[in-house]
């Protein structure tokens, strides 16, 4: 069903009123000159109502209107003081509440609607009426052409919803293929043939989403390129960093060296996950022993985690992709609690939806103004950046694994509150 504010329910309620206002003009044009010829008609009518009565007689004679009658079809009566008579065909049907008076005068009325007349006169002392049918056939016929204009305007109508939606289908296309680029399918092309505006305006898309598509898989090459030939000189520099003699010097090259390897290594992995045609290599995956063995890292370095999840939850998923992405909310989540004494909460739960995770933290939490960029690459936030913390690919890499696997991830947080991060995973991937 169109929305009210679409462009396809605006084109189609002009349509609409340009035949209401032609329909309009077309009947204003026709009840003009049907006043003109009415008045003409009821000039006519009056002359022919008085030749009749005249034909009649007066006083009327009963021989006179049968003759009348039969010939016209007319129905004729006639009352007085002295006599009362009818003449003609029966009056049972003839509709006569329905009637409007348009010619009246001293002796004279003359009535009628739809085909159907009525005429009185008064002669000689009595009240003479002529009652006048329509045609055999003519009212049904009148009717017939009222259901036929009708089927027609019901055809018209019909036709130009057909028409404008035919003509408006590119416009649906191109807000499917923009809906695919925004989910990171660069790919996508409208199949769209024709020259007019629209067709123009699809394939100017399509060579625009083309640029695009280049732009992001060289940005991707590059990265991948440089984290690869970073990774050489980075194991020559731990090995000479092993031979300092200096022990305090000794450990802070180490440890720049490590975050430099662990930047090179999520650059590397967000340059991989982020091949739109990827196909996910699928197994198995044991998902409650899997969070228990993450959780299990954190603990072993003091850090406080509260799991509550079923027991053998089992996934048909990428094993060391779900790893990743529970190891990269546990490590957010951690790193930005460490100041209070709430420990880090996991849950799982199975329902018709799928399996839906929560990660929370009753750390600093992120301003609501951050929350909408929290999962590009590279954004950190002004919490991160003050710390001198992350490197901005966690929710990055994260949100890519769970789209990879179908699911949707979201992020909820509240500055000074805390955070929270629910991924669902499809009911599909769950084995029974």
């Amino acid at each position: 069903m169109p929305k009210m504010n679409s462009l396809f329910t605006k084109l189609l309620l002009l349509t609409i009123l340009a035949a209401a206002l032609l329909n309009f003009a077309v009947f204003a044009t026709f009840h003009y000159y049907s006043i003109t010829t009415d008045t003409r008609m009821r000039s006519n009518m009056t002359d022919y109502v008085q030749y009749l009565v005249r034909d009649i007689g007066n006083p009327p004679e009963k021989a006179r209107a049968e003759k009348l009658a039969e010939r016209l079809g007319l129905f004729v009566s006639y009352e007085s003081d002295s006599e009362s008579w009818t003449a003609g065909v029966s009056p049972d049907d003839f509709p006569d509440r329905k009637l409007l008076e348009f010619f009246s005068r001293e002796g004279l009325s003359i009535s009628s609607a739809h085909g159907y007349t009525r005429i009185v006169s008064s002669a000689d002392g009595g009240i003479l009426t002529l009652l006048m049918f329509p045609e055999k056939g003519e009212i049904s016929k009148l009717r017939n052409l009222m259901f036929v204009l009708c089927g027609i305007m019901m055809v018209i109508l019909a036709g130009t919803l057909l028409i404008i939606r035919r003509m408006l289908s590119p416009v649906k296309k191109m807000h499917a293929a923009i809906e695919e680029v925004k989910n990171g399918n660069y790919g996508h092309k409208i199949s769209q043939s024709g020259r007019d505006e629209l067709a123009q305006l699809c394939r100017m898309f399509n060579g625009l989403t083309s640029e695009i598509e280049r732009a992001v898989r060289s940005r991707e090459r590059l990265l991948a390129d440089v984290s690869h030939e970073l990774r050489t000189p980075l194991t020559s520099m731990r090995v000479a960093a092993d031979m300092v003699a200096d022990e305090e010097l000794k450990q802070s090259l180490i440890e720049d060296i490590n975050s430099m390897d662990t930047l090179t290594g999520k650059v590397l992995e967000s340059a991989r996950l982020g091949v739109s045609d990827r196909i996910l290599e699928m197994d198995t995956v044991d998902f409650s022993a899997l969070v228990r063995r993450c959780a299990g890292k954190f603990r072993n370095r003091g850090s406080n985690i509260e799991l509550s999840i079923y027991e053998n939850i089992s996934l048909c998923a990428n094993g060391l992709m779900l790893e990743s992405l529970m190891t990269n909310l546990l490590e957010n989540a951690v790193k930005y609690s460490v100041n209070t004494d709430s420990p880090v909460k996991v849950t799982a739960l199975k329902d018709a939806d799928g399996l839906t995770v929560t990660v929370s933290d009753k750390g600093q939490g992120i301003a609501a103004k951050e929350i909408p960029y929290v999962f590009e690459p590279f954004y950190r936030s002004d919490t991160a950046r003050t710390r001198n913390t992350g490197y901005g690919l966690g929710l990055s890499l994260c949100k890519r694994i769970v789209e990879l696997h179908g699911g949707t991830i979201k992020l909820r947080s509240e500055e000074g509150a805390g955070t929270e991060v629910v991924f669902t995973l499809p009911p599909m991937l769950i084995n029974i």
